[in-house]
């Protein structure tokens, strides 16, 4: 899928139009066999549906913790739960990253250092949207079974950390972002986080 939506891309950086094709012809009729030059120009809002409907696409799915809330509340519960969501979490976040546009054309070591220093982030950026489109950033909605509370906050051990994860997701709705700029700011994210070093490729 990603090797056509890039395939795909690369059609519309050098398209051009039959209209285009037809003035440029018809412009001088006594030079009909002579070869003439057009220039394309393509504004980069045109591309810019393609790629959003590619990002909507590849979006990965609601994943549950697998938490028990009929136990009660504990830093060894609330923090198992929160190791096993992050688990499942990686999964689609590898074949996320694998599904964006390009990412396989790096080098095999690039992909996989993006993927290790952003993971988090991105885990951490997607939590705070949930946040904002489903409780409307008042708690952390890391998934639809493990929704942390002011309770849960302290009982985890890292009130602190929390409290900035939820001025992130407040930060949604301050800035009134849209589901298409997530989308768009979370691909940013993905690729803006790199080695110190740089890449191979």
């Amino acid at each position: 899928g990603m090797t056509l939506g890039a395939r795909k891309l690369k059609k519309l950086g050098n398209l051009k139009t039959q209209e285009d094709a037809e003035a440029a012809s018809s412009s001088s009729p006594t030079e009909e066999q002579a070869p003439k030059m057009v220039i394309t120009h393509i504004d980069g809002y045109e591309c810019q549906p393609i790629f959003l409907n590619v990002l909507e696409a590849i979006e990965p799915g609601v994943v549950c913790a697998g938490h028990d809330n009929s136990q009660p509340d504990s830093f060894s519960n609330l923090l198992t739960s929160l190791n096993e969501l992050g688990e499942r979490q990686l999964v689609y976040v590898v074949k996320w990253a694998k599904a964006l546009p390009g990412f396989r054309n790096l080098h095999v070591e690039d992909q996989m250092s993006i993927i290790q220093y952003s993971w988090m982030g991105l885990m951490v950026f997607a939590m705070g949207w949930r946040s904002f489109t489903n409780v409307n950033s008042r708690m952390l909605y890391f998934a639809p079974d493990l929704v942390f509370n002011e309770y849960r906050m302290h009982k985890s051990r890292m009130y602190s950390q929390c409290v900035r994860m939820r001025h992130l997701s407040q930060e949604f709705g301050w800035l009134q972002i849209t589901p298409q700029e997530f989308l768009c700011m979370k691909a940013l994210l993905f690729f803006s986080i790199v080695p110190v070093d740089g890449l191979k490729n």
